[in-house]
């Protein structure tokens, strides 16, 4: 049987009560995403929609540990929206916020079989083999985690929910478990987020997907930074890994 035809990021652009999910199509299975396809995130919230990244300004380093506030998705170089903007395509980002529940979702499509449970974590490059970069590889600063978070909202079911709620808990610096951190039982956000570090830290559903069912998977990814970066200019895949039959 085929792999599926599509799997896409799909990036809420306005708000929790009215979703407005900008689809990020080439991360579809047809290898590295299109030149400037992209989620982005930056300490300044104006005026980058149209920036490219060759031209994408550079933050200070921060004098103490925290969430980078505004993110972004580009589908193509300079043609960027605001991730929880509030007025959609025309909007700046919003604040990052752990109250913005329905941030993005994984889909795919109704054409493949999953053969185990799906993953979502990060990795430094589109090999998708390991994560050990001053970012997604940590420092004194996370306790050696990754600086990337995530959360999910996810079942030991076959069949994936929409949050009616925010997780719990918000996200903080030292978040993360070694290995998987997998659901265990009826559909909610994980306690803590977890640290996304390639095949290390990762977050996995609670069961293998209904076959042949386009499906949704809701998460929230929250970046942080301090002041014992390495400075670089970080770049890294966002990754649903799975296996197929």
């Amino acid at each position: 049987m085929a792999d599926f035809t599509t799997v896409t990021l799909d990036c809420n652009i306005q708000s929790t009560a009215t979703p407005t999910f900008q689809s990020l199509t080439a991360f579809a299975q047809s290898g590295a995403p299109s030149t400037g396809v992209e989620v982005r995130w930056s300490g300044t919230a104006t005026g980058l929609r149209s920036t490219g990244s060759a031209s994408w300004p550079a933050d200070i380093r921060p004098a103490s540990t925290g969430i980078v506030t505004a993110t972004y998705v580009f589908t193509a170089d300079t043609t960027g929206f605001g991730f929880y903007g509030g007025a959609g395509t025309s909007a700046d980002p919003a604040a990052w916020s752990n109250n913005s529940y329905k941030w993005a979702k994984w889909h795919w499509d109704n054409t493949g079989t999953f053969a185990s449970s799906p993953i979502i974590t990060a990795y430094d490059t589109s090999g998708d083999t390991t994560a050990t970069s001053g970012l997604l590889g940590g420092s004194t600063d996370t306790s050696s985690k990754s600086y990337l978070k995530g959360n999910a909202f996810g079942s030991n079911t076959a069949t994936m929910s929409i949050p009616a709620a925010a997780p719990t808990n918000a996200p903080v610096v030292t978040d993360g478990t070694a290995g998987a951190l997998t659901f265990a039982g009826a559909a909610a956000w994980l306690t803590n987020y977890q640290d996304l570090r390639g095949d290390t830290d990762y977050i996995q559903h609670g069961a293998t997907p209904t076959a042949v069912t386009a499906q949704d998977w809701y998460l929230i990814f929250a970046l942080f930074n301090g002041p014992n970066m390495t400075p670089s200019t970080y770049v890294f895949d966002l990754a649903l890994k799975y296996t197929w039959t």
